[in-house]
């Protein structure tokens, strides 16, 4: 009895591709470091822009501006976030005098992640030596498309969360301590810290009405609580011209409780007919971030808030809501606080109606998303198109000694396929089978999008993928790169821009890399099993 490894080769796969057609929908450009050629590059916004470039304008790479940012380190402890892991008791875990603050990283892990110990540790020690204990090196540096167009080029570690026009970004810089961490911009505004006539010590700026009078912007405000280590927050509303804010009081009864501290934050807005919805998160009487939704008067910018109740439970360790659009689709994300499927998952969803947010809720579905996977909800264009990230791997990380990290892949998701402009055919698609053009030398095969960020009107997206010089060594979803599960890889921010008159029937799906299979008695070569099934084509 003999056995045989069969597998299709790299060869036999580029023989079969000469066979097909060879498209994509999407066309992929990368941005390499400007300032620093080890440093990791991520796409995070897009230019808007309302043309249709499937069907009504030729569009191309230089259409629209991508913003993207350039670091040396990891974060550890986000920017974009008012406290550590958005967890209730985040700071306890930064800074504790019994408790180094690696090891509060790696805790979290341990409680929150559930990788076994060696992965934990690693992943400690990316998010902390590698990440929050370099926070005061200038290595964070934040562009529009290009090095001439540097962002706030005076300032240190800077990011950007949004575009409001061209050429016209809003995000934050390091105010050079965690006292006043994170400083707001908005072009040639920085919002005040005065906020209901109180002085904060931290400020962030997520994004800006561009249409109709009375213009605002929305983020949120910061202060040292009552406890010198500890901060709190709440979401904040001001006019476009950065004048005095206003806050979003946090829900009954939620206050500070120890090292329990409660936040909110506003991430996104937009306009509804008529009204005005914010959307973010805001604590509960457990100081609990919860998805909410924000009811803003523009005349006085007051707000009322509406927590989406499934996640104000015990279940759940943080939600929110990152992008609404003009139709009052909001798209989010819950990360459980227990085991579900393998995983403290980060489940996504989306509502349809911000007036009853608990009446129009809605999860993620379709063949690329699965009970337990961890998502990330980047955002929701005006045709109803949310990109983001989700899990491609399905192991379990919650695991005893064989829990490890897994893989992600960015997809655009149809929420609503009767206003959709992209040849989606109705469904969800991870976007590297949507730049899949068939062809292993080609340079959209030199990608593979781990993550999604932002889509404007025309289709036009910006993320972040793994760049493999070259190309891929196959066409699968999973391939490797020179050879190599990693290490010849790098991160590196990408744009992706449709490809006019492109349909669903150019859609190419990658797949995964066949897993051996153990065959008994003889075996055909590669090249016979090729012959065989054009052959068997002929005959049909």
């Amino acid at each position: 009895m003999s056995k045989t490894i069969f597998k299709l080769s790299s060869v036999t796969l580029a023989l079969l591709g000469s066979f097909s057609v060879n498209a994509a929908i999407y066309d992929i450009y990368g941005y390499q470091p400007v300032k620093n050629g080890n440093a990791k590059t991520y796409g995070v916004a897009i230019e808007p822009g309302t043309a249709n470039c499937w069907s009504g304008t030729n569009c191309s790479q230089a259409s629209y501006e991508i913003a993207f940012e350039e670091k040396l380190y990891n974060e550890g402890f986000a920017y974009r976030d008012e406290v550590p892991f958005r967890y209730n008791l985040g700071y306890d875990l930064i800074d504790n005098d019994g408790l180094s603050i690696y090891d509060g990283f790696k805790s979290y892990c341990n409680s929150f992640l559930g990788y076994n110990d060696a992965g934990c540790s690693r992943w400690a020690d990316e998010e902390y030596n590698k990440g929050y204990a370099q926070e005061n090196s200038d290595t964070s540096f934040a562009y529009i498309e290009s090095s001439a167009n540097q962002i706030e080029d005076s300032k240190s570690n800077v990011i950007i969360n949004n575009f409001t026009d061209s050429n016209d970004v809003i995000g934050t810089y390091y105010g050079g301590e965690l006292r006043n961490r994170t400083v707001a911009f908005s072009g040639n505004v920085s919002p005040t810290l005065t906020a209901s006539s109180v002085t904060y010590d931290q400020n962030k700026v997520w994004a800006k009405t561009s249409s109709g009078s009375n213009d605002i912007l929305v983020g949120s405000v910061s202060k040292q609580s009552t406890n010198t280590l500890d901060y709190t927050s709440y979401a904040a509303i001001w006019r476009d011209d950065g004048s005095s804010a206003e806050i979003v009081d946090w829900q009954t009864d939620a206050a500070e409780q120890d090292r329990r501290t409660p936040h909110g934050s506003a991430r996104d807005v937009a306009v509804v007919g008529s009204e005005t919805y914010a959307v973010g998160y805001n604590s509960d009487s457990e100081e609990r971030p919860v998805a909410s939704v924000f009811n803003v008067n523009r005349a006085t910018l007051k707000a009322t808030s509406s927590i989406i109740s499934r996640y104000s439970s015990t279940s759940y360790l943080n939600s929110l809501l990152t992008s609404i659009n003009s139709n009052g689709y909001a798209i989010g994300e819950a990360k459980y606080a227990t085991p579900i499927n393998g995983a403290y998952a980060n489940s996504l969803f989306y509502i349809t109606d911000p007036a009853n947010p608990n009446g129009s809720f809605n999860e993620f579905s379709g063949p690329i998303f699965f009970s337990g996977a961890n998502g990330k909800a980047g955002a929701i264009n005006n045709n109803d198109e949310a990109v983001g990230a989700i899990d491609y791997q399905t192991h379990a990380e919650v695991n005893g000694d064989q829990g490890k990290q897994r893989g992600q892949r960015a997809f655009i998701a149809p929420l609503n396929s009767s206003n959709t402009k992209a040849p989606l055919n109705g469904r969800a698609w991870y976007l590297d089978d949507l730049v899949n053009d068939g062809n292993t030398n080609s340079t959209n095969n030199q990608f593979r999008v781990i993550d999604a960020t932002d889509i404007n009107d025309a289709g036009v997206i910006s993320g972040t993928a793994y760049y493999c010089e070259g190309g891929y060594d196959t066409l699968y979803l999973d391939s490797k790169c020179n050879g190599s599960t990693q290490g010849a890889e790098k991160i590196v921010a990408v744009k992706l821009v449709p490809i006019q008159n492109s349909t669903a029937s150019n859609i190419q799906e990658r797949g995964l890399e066949p897993v051996s299979i153990d065959r008994k008695g003889g075996s055909l070569g590669w090249f016979a099993l090729v012959v065989i099934g054009l052959l068997g084509f002929r005959r049909k």
